[in-house]
């Protein structure tokens, strides 16, 4: 018997070829089901990082708001933590140039940085959408806090003037006590009176104006150019469209007691003002005709008072400011005629006329034993760009008028004649005057701050 090999081998090949076909087959089965795997899992990767992307962008512009809110509320915040969603923000005061600031208190825009942290992260190493940074620069301001004029126990606007506040509080704010104004006084802004009664008498209030107890207009009458909201009766020549005693009265804050601690001047750099410490004396202790290079504080508290400089010849009744000048003393007498200037026309330096109060628990204006109140016989003027700020628990009295850029924190007015005043926010360190409250060791005034107008906004890479 013989085998037919050519026969026999056609089947072998056949199987062979079948065999390399299923390869064949199961390869390409594996590289498709391999592009799958990788297009699958980059779909993932792009899918996972666009969502982190969207998370991490709405964490930061969250946290971009928190700051807005916090900067809008009067804080001076430098760094801000937020969770749920996650962010930080870092917080940098600038000039008008972009260039950093040591003090929220000079700056005049604010560049916020936030960056937002996704809730879940990219697959497979795909990060890029973990965290987004975005950046907005705003104009910024800040006002120190306190009204124009603050009376603790009321008020005699008695014999004309000018009193003008653009602030966004009413220009004059009285505790308890009545504000009487008469003789062709002029009150441009609003007044509140808390606990007390408003006479009007040739006196004209632009505003609106509060009232606890009664408003009068005793002949030849008065004017409010706003709403009056007060108790008792409409005043016969107040408009019926002007007169709405259900207007809420706005909040006044209780007495700020202020002492004196050398601790809380300085600089916005943090450099302690120089302290030029008078001897003990009976008498007053006049001003120098300068306060030299340094910011200073006259402590005069060893003697009677202060007084004008010695009224010596030419130039002895100004005061030339080469920096911020602080005079604290248990009163002043300023009964010849004198002018506060600055040495540069272009530099607003300050000062501070401060009595201090001794009993500092009570919120009340006291008027210790030896103290007394801030007198101008004879002419004060603060001459632009000086602004000033008053505090003191006893009263002031004026003599044949005045002219004041800055404000007002006293217990009363007791005398008020041919003054000119306009409002400027200058503030008390440590100090908070729309809250009534007082943190010793220093630190920038209470303020309200003004967070204006978007100058820019971006995305950050990295």
């Amino acid at each position: 018997m013989f085998l037919n090999l050519k026969t026999h081998a056609r089947p072998f090949n056949e199987r062979g070829s079948a065999l390399m076909a299923v390869l064949g087959v199961m390869a390409v089965t594996i590289v498709i089901g391999l592009t799958i795997t990788a297009a699958t899992v980059n779909g993932l990767g792009v899918t996972s990082t666009n969502k982190a992307l969207v998370q991490s962008r709405a964490a930061a512009q969250a946290g971009l708001a928190v700051v807005v809110a916090g900067l809008s509320s009067g804080s001076c915040l430098t760094s801000v933590p937020s969770t749920n969603p996650t962010s930080n923000s870092v917080v940098e005061f600038q000039d008008n140039l972009g260039t950093p600031v040591i003090s929220c208190d000079i700056a005049s825009q604010v560049k916020i940085t936030s960056t937002g942290t996704a809730q879940s992260f990219g697959a497979g190493g795909a990060s890029s959408g973990d965290t987004s940074k975005v950046e907005a620069v705003y104009q910024y301001s800040r006002t120190p806090s306190g009204a124009a004029i603050y009376l603790a126990t009321g008020a005699n606007f008695n014999n004309g003037g000018a009193i003008t506040s653009s602030a966004t509080v009413p220009a004059i704010q009285v505790k308890t006590g009545d504000l009487n104004c008469d003789n062709n006084t002029v009150i441009t802004g609003s007044v509140v009176v808390v606990a007390g009664s408003i006479s009007l008498k040739s006196c004209t209030v632009t505003q609106n104006a509060w009232a606890l107890e009664t408003t009068t207009f005793p002949p030849p009458g008065g004017t409010i150019g706003g709403i009056l909201t007060s108790a008792g009766s409409r005043p016969a020549s107040h408009p019926i469209a002007r007169w709405d005693p259900t207007l809420p009265m706005p909040s006044v804050p209780v007495w700020t007691e202020f002492p004196y601690n050398p601790n809380d001047w300085k600089t916005p750099a943090l450099v302690p003002f120089y302290e030029n410490i008078r001897p003990v004396t009976s008498g007053d202790c006049p001003l120098p005709n300068n306060n030299g290079a340094l910011p200073t504080i006259f402590n005069a508290l060893a003697c009677a008072g202060v007084s004008s400089p010695p009224n010596g010849g030419p130039g002895s009744n100004v005061i030339t400011l080469y920096d911020d000048l602080v005079i604290v003393a248990k009163k002043f007498n300023f009964t010849n005629s004198l002018e506060f200037v600055s040495s540069d026309p272009a530099v607003a330096h300050r000062v501070w006329f401060i009595t201090p109060d001794l009993v500092p628990t009570d919120h009340v204006a006291t008027c210790s034993p030896g103290q007394g109140a801030f007198t101008i016989g004879n002419n004060l003027t603060i001459t632009a760009p000086i602004k000033a700020m008053l505090y003191t628990p006893c009263a002031i009295s004026t003599g044949n008028g005045f002219t004041w850029r800055g404000q007002m924190y006293a217990g009363t007015i007791s005398n008020w004649n041919n003054a000119n005043f306009g409002y400027i926010g200058v503030g008390l360190p440590g100090a908070n005057l729309d809250a009534g409250t007082y943190a010793s060791g220093g630190g920038s005034p209470g303020a309200r701050t003004v967070l204006g107008a978007l100058v820019s906004s971006r995305d950050l890479v990295g």
